[in-house]
């Protein structure tokens, strides 16, 4: 499939240009970052739009932020600044439009990204773990039990997704 990258494409770039500088040094974080670049160019489909459509700005805002930086550590008091609201009024908004916490969006998304990264790729754990944004495998294996009902082995072990199969 081709598509315009759109605004996307800023991103992008400086994505890959990450992987490719952290190639000589550690190949596995590279793969990672390709790994997140392909994420986001899935994401691009016209299907992503989420319950977030008719949503105040600074959700759209949030939601947005939130996925560009999912792979990094992310606070709720620096999304609302970057939505341009307080950390109160941007957890309301979020409520209200996706029915769920700022926190639990995050970690859903986190381990949303954690399952495909296990089940379609060949991606070492640690590499999946970084690039979700829990370099803490500990952390991560624990979130995996959590969230997902098995560990990130035991995801991997799992039915791969297939192409054709609904969204999980």
């Amino acid at each position: 499939m081709i598509q315009h990258a759109g605004p996307e494409l800023t991103w992008l770039n400086a994505q890959l240009r990450q992987a490719l500088a952290a190639w000589p040094n550690t190949p596995a974080r590279a793969a990672a970052e390709v790994w997140v670049a392909l994420w986001r160019v899935a994401q691009l489909a016209p299907a992503r739009e989420r319950n977030t459509q008719a949503a105040h700005p600074a959700v759209t805002a949030a939601v947005a932020l939130i996925e560009a930086r999912l792979g990094q550590p992310l606070t709720v008091p620096d999304i609302a600044a970057a939505a341009g609201v307080s950390h109160n009024h941007l957890t309301r908004l979020f409520r209200a439009a996706t029915g769920e916490t700022v926190v639990g969006y995050i970690r859903a998304r986190r381990m949303e990204r954690a399952r495909h990264f296990l089940q379609a790729t060949t991606l070492s754990v640690p590499a999946v773990a970084a690039s979700v944004g829990i370099p803490d495998l500990q952390a991560f294996n624990k979130a995996c039990r959590r969230a997902l009902g098995a560990s990130p082995r035991g995801i991997r072990a799992a039915q791969p997704v297939s192409p054709h199969s609904p969204a999980q």
